[in-house]
């Protein structure tokens, strides 16, 4: 099985409480309602995080993280040339796109997939 019922059905078996989620734009992800930041500047912090769900996951995974947080964790304001692209997001105004480029050589899973989630907000 490939696609976004995959990623969602990894991601409950990690034990996150992962749904699908059809964007307006007609774009498959992966929101994870409730994600605690484990680690960085945002640590403990409550959000909601979205995945883009490709068709062919874990063949590939899209470049950047969703995240919708009130306040906003990084809003547009925020971006830094070379270091963070933060732009709205196909989910909607209360979400924005954090540009990330998923180095996704070896294995592919929704557990590394995940870890280098949490390596973003580490950095952040």
């Amino acid at each position: 099985m490939y696609g976004p019922e995959r990623l969602v059905e990894d991601l409950q078996g990690l034990g996150y409480a992962a749904v699908q989620v059809i964007a307006n734009d007609g774009t498959s992800f992966a929101v994870i309602p409730g994600f605690v930041v484990p680690c960085g500047k945002f640590v403990g912090r409550s959000i909601d995080l979205g995945l883009q769900a490709p068709a062919d996951f874990p063949r590939s995974v899209a470049s950047a993280i969703h995240v919708r947080s009130q306040p906003h964790l990084f809003d547009h304001g925020d971006s830094v040339p070379n270091v963070r692209n933060i732009t709205g997001s196909a989910l909607g105004g209360e979400w924005r796109y954090w540009s990330h480029n998923f180095g996704w050589q070896g294995e592919k899973s929704a557990r590394r997939l995940m870890s280098q989630v949490n390596g973003i907000f580490a950095n952040a």
